[in-house]
């Protein structure tokens, strides 16, 4: 009888194939769940890319909507990179694309203040939709209208996100 009770006590314990079978099954749900947070991680930052680049694309397509739909005349006539709006007075507010950067000139002659950021992260840059052409054109004596074709692309990634300004406004005339 107590060699049966020493027998029951030593058995007792792991086998070496169950122990690497707990090892094998601990490294598989490792592995999935660090695929799982690396496409999460991904997800994140693509989405957070295309978010910065639509909010940044809708900021300015709305400003100089803004500023056309208040404007007495343009003064920049033709296709260019360049749209200088007359206001009431003799104020004027010229928005350019000066390298990947939309900026806007107040007629107070202070510098060129970028509307667009190119760093970090949500950084875009700016460019006309087609490679070659204008961001502005004008067309039409009265009314004029103001025809924009822009692209906002991020600065860093290769996500292929953009978003486009494509809108014609037309000057009120009164």
């Amino acid at each position: 009888m107590k060699i049966r009770a020493t027998l029951e006590k030593e058995n007792k314990g792991f086998t070496l194939v169950e122990l690497l079978v707990v090892i094998a099954l601990l490294g598989i749900s490792i592995g999935v769940t660090n695929d799982i947070l690396v496409s999460l991680v991904r997800s994140y930052n693509k989405t957070q890319i295309k978010n910065e680049v639509e909010q940044q694309a809708n900021f300015v397509g709305l400003k100089i909507e803004r500023e056309l739909r208040s404007a007495t005349g343009i003064t920049s006539v033709g296709y260019t990179n360049t749209l200088t709006i007359s206001k009431e007075g003799s104020a004027s507010v010229t928005y350019k694309l000066n390298g990947n950067k939309l900026q806007v000139e107040n007629p107070t002659g202070a510098a060129a203040v970028d509307l667009t950021s190119s760093f970090g992260t949500g950084g875009v840059a700016v460019s006309c939709m087609l490679t070659g052409s204008t961001c502005f054109s004008v067309v039409g004596t009265t009314p004029q209208t103001v025809k924009m074709h822009i692209r906002f692309a991020p600065v860093s990634g290769n996500s292929g996100e953009y978003s486009d300004i494509l809108n014609a406004v037309t000057i009120r005339s009164y």
